[in-house]
């Protein structure tokens, strides 16, 4: 696992974005994570698995806000993903998972956005169509500006358990219904 703040455009991918329209050293300072096994044992089908993400953005109308004027939660997908109807930030044999959040703050006073992200099995017709969680973690970042400087606190990572992940089960099923979520670990 790598978390840590973007400290090279050119390292976590955002040169490629140069000429689209923002202003790619806006994304140093926020947090960039990558998932990954580091050594793993298993061998064909074993090996297959899936990244879930599920965003939460607290708005805050002013930096000094206690209370959100919103809380947004999303499964995080690539729109075409979406549109087939498919849940997974990433997938592979084993997989891995890269994001790099940058600049959401709009014209939101502050912003809190927290990502659950859960490695999970890939559903199949060998394990019913379900998708279970292997395990989790929660990582994210605080941004504001004060006195005309954008400023961004990264979260801490921690690793979750299965509250977390069942926390976002409703969320799963009304969103990508044609798939079985397990609400316990695949232990």
């Amino acid at each position: 696992m790598h978390y840590d703040a973007n400290r090279d455009i050119s390292e976590s991918g955002f040169d490629l974005f140069a000429g689209f329209g923002f202003d790619v050293s806006m994304c140093l300072g926020y947090p960039t994570m990558r998932a990954y096994m580091r050594s793993y044992e298993g061998t064909g089908y074993y090996s297959a698995s899936a990244w879930i993400q599920v965003i939460t953005r607290r708005e805050f109308a002013f930096v000094e806000s206690v209370e959100p004027v919103a809380i947004v939660t999303t499964v995080d997908v690539q729109d075409m993903l979406e549109q087939l109807g498919v849940p997974f930030f990433a997938l592979g044999f084993p997989s891995e998972i890269y994001d790099a959040p940058c600049n959401n703050l709009g014209s939101l006073g502050k912003l809190e956005w927290i990502a659950d992200t859960f490695l999970v099995t890939v559903p199949g017709r060998i394990n019913n169509n379900s998708i279970s969680r292997i395990a989790g973690f929660r990582w994210g970042y605080c941004e504001y500006d004060l006195d005309g400087r954008r400023q961004v606190e990264i979260m801490p990572l921690v690793v979750t358990q299965i509250p977390e992940w069942a926390q976002h089960l409703p969320l799963l099923r009304s969103r990508f219904s044609q798939w079985k979520y397990r609400d316990d670990d695949i232990r």
